[in-house]
């Protein structure tokens, strides 16, 4: 998680076409944030006060508010997506969904986290590719990048001539299949891959029945014609970055088919590493915990109800009314769903869980006592 931030934060700091000069304001706020709850200018500020980020002698909450304000407004105005929006209600967050629901994780599972590094056997094809990236050989850069996509579980072509594309690659997924193509560009020193290249890079994709074109530099244009480029020819830029970042996060071609989408590649990287952490992985924890501590307590309960009393039943529509009463009292506002509490129970009744057992009619289950003295 903190690898994560702390890449962000980086970049936000980073942008020069959303922000000039870096401001701490926004570094601060996005470390806040990045809980995924949404709070006024005036918590963000109180937030800060407490954590030592914002010196109360020479910064206000309108200073914070016109900075985040002030940072939306140039990322939407170059094309780009902004890290941080701003609701109808005037609150901000991280432009990504919501999360806030509470920390609540007892299967004993690892906790989330996002790797840090590539694999070990990665290693070498992500050193080729720095170092082709750095290189002025065309050809071992347009080979490194075919390499790199088999990481991610592509077939990989490298074409590379005159007349023919630089390379495509075919996702390794039964009839799920995709191809995409591929277009590098070596540019000099402190010029990235720029306007005029996002039509290159799809020039052959229909020629070569291919579903995305890829356009792989060590960096790209912060020209907002280059943003309009990429949406109108149906491209997406990778950076070299990009690339390694993927391959630290462990993602495959079935995961990264959406940062296939025009426009920048390192969007959806964001989305995918929040995933990671905020999404249905953690949600089915929560679910999962609460379902457990619940229908112990609701066991319990039977057991001291006289004799011909009803003995409470953890069906799914019982699950689902009583984790939405609980998430609600700790502040969340986006409730359960039932296919998320139909996975939870999947998931506690599973021969390598065994946390919970199914009834004899299989309409509603029973949790297990723990015997751990742990």
């Amino acid at each position: 998680m903190a690898h994560f931030l702390e890449t962000r934060a980086l970049r936000v700091a980073m942008d020069s076409w959303t922000m000039s000069p870096p401001s701490p304001n926004l570094d601060a706020a996005f470390s806040i944030l990045a809980d995924g709850k949404p709070r006024s200018a005036t918590e963000i500020f109180e937030e800060g006060i407490k954590r030592g980020l914002f010196d109360p002698q020479r910064q206000t909450r309108n200073n914070i508010y016109s900075a985040l304000s002030a940072y939306f407004e140039r990322a939407l105005g170059c094309g780009i997506k902004p890290f941080i929006v701003q609701d109808p209600d005037r609150r901000f967050r991280l432009n990504r969904p919501i999360d806030d629901w509470p920390a609540i994780d007892s299967t004993g599972l690892p906790p989330l986290a996002l790797a840090s590094a590539p694999p070990a056997t990665a290693a070498p094809v992500i050193a080729a590719l720095q170092s082709a990236g750095g290189s002025s050989d065309f050809d071992a850069f347009e080979r490194a990048v075919c390499a790199t996509f088999e990481l991610f579980g592509f077939a990989a072509t490298h074409v590379g001539r005159i007349g023919a594309p630089d390379g495509y690659a075919d996702a390794l997924l039964g009839e799920l299949q995709y191809r995409v193509m591929i277009e590098c560009k070596l540019s000099p020193i402190g010029r990235g891959a720029h306007t005029g290249d996002a039509a290159e890079a799809a020039k052959y994709r229909d020629a070569y029945h291919a579903q995305y074109c890829a356009l792989v530099a060590a960096s790209l244009s912060n020209q907002t014609t280059f943003v309009s480029e990429l949406h109108a020819h149906g491209v997406a830029a990778w950076t070299i970055d990009d690339l390694v970042r993927a391959a630290a996060l462990r993602l495959d071609c079935s995961q990264i088919r959406n940062l296939f989408a025009p426009g920048f590649a390192a969007d959806g990287l964001d989305d995918l590493a929040w995933a990671q952490i905020h999404g249905p992985a953690k949600r089915l924890r929560v679910v999962a915990s609460l379902l457990v501590e619940m229908g112990l307590e609701q066991q319990q309960v039977a057991h001291t109800l006289a004799d011909g009393a009803s003995v409470p039943r953890l069906t799914a529509d019982v699950a689902l009314s009583l984790v939405d009463e609980r998430l609600t009292t700790a502040g969340s506002t986006h409730g359960v769903t039932r296919e998320e509490i139909d996975a939870a129970f999947s998931w506690l009744t599973s021969p390598y869980v065994e946390r919970a057992i199914w009834t004899a009619d299989r309409s509603a289950i029973v949790i297990r006592p723990s015997t751990s003295s742990g």
